[in-house]
């Protein structure tokens, strides 16, 4: 099926249609989120000239992996058609003055874009896998000889620029993975390990990891909700904490 934009409930006498802005990708530069938040906020709050300056900010932006691309295109039909509903979405508004040619064009631009982001957990996990073992090779064959040469402040402009860029893109390849829905615990303990082991403390991901290890292992709900078998009975154990002290119950235990 085609990239279609989703229709945005607004209406007003001077938007005949108006649209939801996609959601991004995972993987979009920090820096980049930070601009496209600065803008965001413009577009609120103004004054009027705002967001043409911190838009400026963001085209300048130098897109360092596909989802910037994507998100540099989104962000650029809003510019171009920009609106705002009553509730503070930034909305894709479809004008008299502005017809709807560019917004189809930049609908099959952006389906051609995310067509090209891994899709399901084995692309994923390949992806991943090969961002790490090229920043490996990188990091063995060429940056450390190189440190170990020069030391770190006369290491070549070119090699950590390599050394960025190849981080930049095994970033992008980890936040697709870790937000790509694994199919058995196993392939979950993946993604627990790539957050926590070797002293990381990607705390951001707790939430969505234990959501889904609750789904992988069948556990419904709320910890306690359902005690019917074994793996729900050790999630209830695990959030269960002790009576206060001053609780009646305890009184005479």
């Amino acid at each position: 099926m085609a990239f279609q934009f989703q229709v945005h409930p607004a209406s007003g006498d001077a938007a005949r249609v108006a649209y939801y802005l996609p959601d991004l990708p995972a993987g979009v530069s920090y820096q980049l989120y930070e601009l496209i938040g600065v803008y965001a906020n413009a577009v609120k709050c103004g004054p009027d000239e705002a967001d043409e300056e911190a838009f400026a900010k963001l085209k300048a932006f130098q897109a360092r992996c596909l989802p910037d691309v994507i998100a540099k295109v989104v962000y650029q039909l809003h510019f171009d058609h920009r609106g705002l509903s009553e509730t503070g979405d930034l909305i894709i508004v479809e004008s008299a003055r502005k017809g709807p040619e560019a917004i189809e064009l930049a609908a099959t631009i952006l389906g051609e874009l995310y067509a090209q982001l891994p899709k399901g957990w084995d692309a994923a996990r390949r992806a991943y896998h090969a961002a790490v073992v090229v920043e490996h090779e990188h990091d063995r064959r060429t940056y450390r000889p190189a440190y170990l040469a020069a030391g770190s402040h006369d290491i070549e402009p070119s090699i950590i620029e390599e050394s960025e860029r190849l981080l930049e893109v095994r970033s992008v390849a980890e936040q697709c993975l870790l937000r790509t829905p694994a199919p058995s615990i196993a392939e979950w303990a993946i993604k627990f390990l790539i957050c926590f082991d070797c002293d990381r403390d990607m705390n951001g991901y707790t939430n969505e990891l234990c959501a889904e290890a609750r789904r992988l292992l069948g556990i419904a709900g709320e910890p306690g909700d359902d005690l019917s078998g074994e793996f729900p009975l050790l999630e209830s154990t695990a959030a269960w904490t002790a009576l206060p002290a001053h609780d009646p119950e305890l009184k005479d235990a």
